[in-house]
């Protein structure tokens, strides 16, 4: 029979109530008492239940992991799993747990549906939450806003749309503008805009801002998802090349991109010479992986999981749930030799 919280307070000469008290490392026990439980706990190499803890404490002890996207597994998407493992790498040296909550096809389709991590916070099963992305429309933010007023502790990955809570941005925007900008310095007046759907607003507004600055430039967008057919993608790419006359592409998935060559491969038509391409990565050197080599911005991903996960512990740990704190990420260029110019 395993040994209990009952033997520990027996060893150690005090009350269950005191054996609690030490675990969850409250004030109010004497050192000499605190001592005793400790060696007790060493003595049976006791390991207090993280379900236990949340009774005694009131906490859950764990931070849930949001992700708004509906279309796969948090495990098929390049940067998503990135962002895990830096909220892993932080999360795991700490007492939490985590928790991943995946948004269903319901969510998507029924604009009246509330995002699922509303349940896990009114329930308290989860004593802190991480967003992994917002969403350009809009639709997340009313929530998650309602809960950040709360003062319920929350950290996410994205623009700041709200004057508290904590968040991490990888200046999404600036650098698909600085991507349209390279292109444009080469000649290329006709480029094909491939975007993942999630952000279509923000990306309409890159396109006008694009064309407002540049005289002649035609920036084409197509939204697209992980798990678009490939019999969809090749009408696209006829019809960019053959039709709307592009000459250059940038590509937000490397998942996506990878299907472009292959159908590339099979027109007949060479990146870097029929088309120049850019890309994102966030994983280093992903794009130099690629044959041909791609041109990439590297989206530091983990780096973005592990500091939105330390900033919220701290926040937690210190009690400043209405603590505000943005830090923002530029992207790395690495050329490659996949755009040419004109």
């Amino acid at each position: 029979m395993g040994v209990s919280i009952h033997d520990v307070a027996k060893r150690a000469g005090v009350s269950i109530s005191t054996v609690s008290r030490v675990i969850n490392k409250s004030a109010g026990v004497k050192e000499s008492k605190a001592a005793a439980v400790r060696e007790a706990l060493e003595y049976f190499d006791y390991q207090p239940s993280q379900f236990g803890r949340g009774l005694v404490t009131g906490n859950s002890m764990i931070i849930g992991v949001y992700s708004p996207f509906s279309d796969g597994s948090m495990f098929e998407n390049g940067y998503l799993m990135e962002c895990l493992r830096g909220i892993d790498n932080i999360i795991r040296e700490s007492s939490y747990g985590l928790l991943l909550i995946n948004e269903s096809k319901h969510y998507e389709n029924n604009t009246k549906a509330k995002p699922k991590f509303i349940e896990y916070v009114n329930q308290k099963i989860i004593d802190g939450l991480i967003v992994l992305s917002i969403p350009s429309d809009g639709r997340l933010e009313g929530a998650l806003s309602a809960v950040i007023e709360e003062n319920f502790p929350v950290g996410y990955i994205g623009k700041r749309f709200n004057d508290k809570g904590i968040n991490v941005y990888a200046c999404y925007e600036e650098y698909m503008m600085d991507g349209i900008t390279r292109l444009y310095q080469k000649g290329h007046r006709r480029i094909a805009f491939l975007p993942l759907k999630s952000r279509s607003n923000t990306n309409q507004k890159i396109k006008y801002k694009a064309e407002t600055k540049f005289k002649g430039l035609k920036v084409n967008i197509t939204d697209v998802t992980s798990n678009i057919e490939i019999e969809f993608l090749k009408d696209i790419l006829k019809y960019m090349l053959d039709e709307a006359d592009i000459t250059a592409m940038i590509c937000e998935d490397m998942s996506i991109l990878t299907k472009i060559q292959g159908i590339l491969s099979s027109m007949g038509r060479k990146i870097g010479e029929d088309i120049s391409i850019i890309s994102v990565e966030h994983v280093k050197n992903a794009g130099a992986q690629m044959l041909p080599k791609i041109d990439c911005y590297y989206v530091p991903s983990l780096m973005l999981g592990e500091t939105i996960a330390t900033e919220l512990l701290e926040s937690m740990n210190h009690r400043t749930n209405n603590r505000v704190m943005t830090k923002s990420f530029m992207p790395e260029y690495l050329e490659r030799g996949s755009v040419r110019k004109i």
